[in-house]
């Protein structure tokens, strides 16, 4: 596996693909048969239930995630919590992505081969791009749209993903809806730190392509079986050996900022449903692993 965690593009385009351009499936999804049961905790103290489930950004059609018994846990949330609020904000989006996805020097092409030049244009060409016409994009973002190009081809949309899915509901049932971060700083973790690290990362996901659509299948699997353990070794373990600038970036520091604002959230009353992407909650720099080393006693939920 999946070399196309050496750059950590695929974490970042689960991470957040709604910061990327839409683009059309060019296969028919398949219906996925078997039950759907992704992880789920929760924590207790004597006035305080926090239930913790790992979400994706993306979705196959027929994965039936969203059980009668997970739905219950949900709508009885007094408040319900993302990695960010408004996620499904275009407005808000749209500048931030001019800020950090573009860049007028349009230098995009620089340090590129002529010969990965015309790979970027056959990459984009379904989507009705090339690569004179992104130009003005950072090295990142290109590789983040060809990464979501090729997700959706395999039949994954982001629109029906569990964030977007459940924040919809969330407002339709007058739920109170917070976020751990800003659209911006969010966006912000998930920019490469140098040219140099822009340059590999791209040239990573060219090199990488035609292994993607069975990445993000075995991650798929792992998510929607609830097995962190097989989670951990696809994306965590692979991204801190291949990407640890990255890894540090948008999984360490993201999940000790979010750490001690369930701390102040278990403080509180009530039942309350946080739902993050299943990345923050595997592995030994988890969310959970935070958690229970500031002695929060965290259980899986068996549902």
């Amino acid at each position: 596996m999946f070399k196309a965690f050496k750059s950590g593009l695929l974490a970042a385009a689960l991470l957040a693909c709604a910061f990327a351009p839409s683009v059309q499936a060019q296969t028919a999804p398949a219906v996925v048969a078997a039950p759907t049961k992704p992880a789920l905790w929760v924590i207790r103290d004597a006035d305080s239930t926090i239930y913790l489930f790992g979400s994706i950004h993306v979705m196959k059609e027929g994965a039936a995630w969203l059980t009668p018994d997970l739905q219950s846990r949900f709508d009885k949330a007094d408040d319900v919590w993302f990695e960010i609020p408004d996620l499904d904000d275009k407005a808000a989006a749209t500048p931030l992505a001019q800020k950090y996805m573009f860049d007028a020097s349009q230098t995009m092409t620089d340090g590129l081969t002529p010969e990965e030049i015309a790979r970027v244009d056959e990459l984009l060409k379904p989507s009705g791009l090339n690569s004179q016409m992104l130009k003005p994009m950072r090295k990142w973002a290109v590789g983040l749209i060809i990464t979501l190009q090729q997700i959706t081809a395999s039949g994954y949309a982001t629109q029906t993903g569990v964030d977007l899915t459940l924040v919809t509901r969330a407002r339709e049932f007058g739920q109170t809806v917070h976020g751990f971060e800003t659209m911006e700083s969010q966006l912000k973790a998930l920019v490469p730190a140098s040219e140099d690290e822009e340059l590999k990362s791209l040239r990573t996901t060219l090199s990488d392509v035609d292994t993607m659509a069975q990445d993000v299948h075995n991650l798929f699997g792992a998510w929607r079986t609830g097995d962190t353990e097989n989670l951990t070794k696809l994306m965590i373990n692979k991204m801190k050996a291949e990407d640890p600038s990255g890894y540090q970036r948008m999984i360490v520091a993201r999940n000790a900022d979010w750490t001690p604002q369930i701390e102040t959230i278990l403080a509180g009353k009530g039942t309350v449903f946080i739902a993050v992407g299943a990345g923050h909650l595997a592995g030994p720099d988890s969310v959970i692993a935070m958690l229970q080393k500031q002695g929060v006693m965290v259980e899986r939920v068996a549902y």
